[in-house]
């Protein structure tokens, strides 16, 4: 740890927040406060619980903190904090959801999307290349959506959606497909048939009680199983993939393979 920094938080110390529903299984205020000061930046990750009911308001309020540098969005808050922002990118306007927001030089707020860039950079780390995976994605929220668009983006040869809400199943599946003709996504049951990678991006998993996302049999030694819940390496899901001899990758892992990216958003060295 270099000298130069303060041994936690001085006045000088910029701010950064995370914001969630709850926020008691994020693990990255820790990650990322020891990647600043890994890169001698005199910086803090805020965990902040954020009710839904009050996320507007209190947004609007920590705006306008003048030592608050960026924030992160969890769930359920991804797809709200792009009303907040002046600027999106790409990938979070393909998406209709960000995960991280900074304020720029000018006074004024952008944000992008490191779900999918995150995942897909974990599953490498794990000498999986999605290139021409059959992959079942369960969830088609702010994560899902991010990661279903990285997968098609890094060639992905086929995305099976699957979600309790229909509505989001079919958008997501048709803005997957436009903007990535050449994999094909389409909505789809909680089964496994010919698949080889299964992606748990519900929040199931995110509490002790909960139980697995979908009603598996077993599962075939050769799929590998990936949950993006960072709140333990042993979800019910993971336990079960490891039972059954699946190679595995934890939300800790997704979140290890964004953090680099979010850190030059962050602090504009992209």
């Amino acid at each position: 740890m270099s000298t130069a920094l303060p041994a936690f938080v001085d006045g000088a110390t910029r701010l950064f927040g995370i914001l969630g529903d709850p926020i008691v299984q994020a693990k990255s205020p820790e990650v990322f406060t020891g990647r600043f000061r890994a890169a001698v930046a005199n910086a803090v990750m805020v965990p902040m619980h954020v009710r839904a009911d009050d996320f507007d308001e209190v947004v609007r309020a920590i705006k306008r903190i003048v030592n608050l540098d960026g924030l992160i969005a969890t769930i359920p808050h991804k797809s709200r904090i792009l009303e907040h922002l002046d600027h999106v990118r790409p990938t979070g306007r393909r998406i209709g959801a960000v995960n991280a927001v900074r304020r720029e030089r000018d006074g004024t707020w952008s944000g992008d999307m490191f779900d999918g860039k995150g995942c897909v950079a974990g599953m490498r780390s794990c000498d999986v290349d999605p290139k021409g995976r059959r992959v079942l994605l369960l969830g088609a929220g702010g994560a899902g959506s991010a990661i279903a668009d990285a997968l098609a983006d890094a060639g992905a040869a086929s995305i099976t959606l699957f979600d309790r809400n229909p509505g989001k199943m079919a958008q997501l599946a048709d803005r997957v497909s436009t903007a990535h003709p050449g994999c094909k996504c389409e909505p789809g049951d909680a089964v496994l048939r010919d698949h080889d990678v299964l992606i748990n991006a519900t929040p199931v998993g995110m509490y002790e009680e909960d139980g697995l996302p979908a009603d598996f049999g077993t599962f075939s030694p050769d799929l590998f199983v990936v949950d993006i819940v960072p709140r333990t390496p042993n979800t019910r899901l993971l336990v079960k993939a490891r039972a059954d001899g699946c190679k595995v990758m934890p939300g800790t892992t997704m979140v290890a393979g964004q953090v680099d990216a979010m850190v030059r958003f962050f602090f504009h060295q992209e």
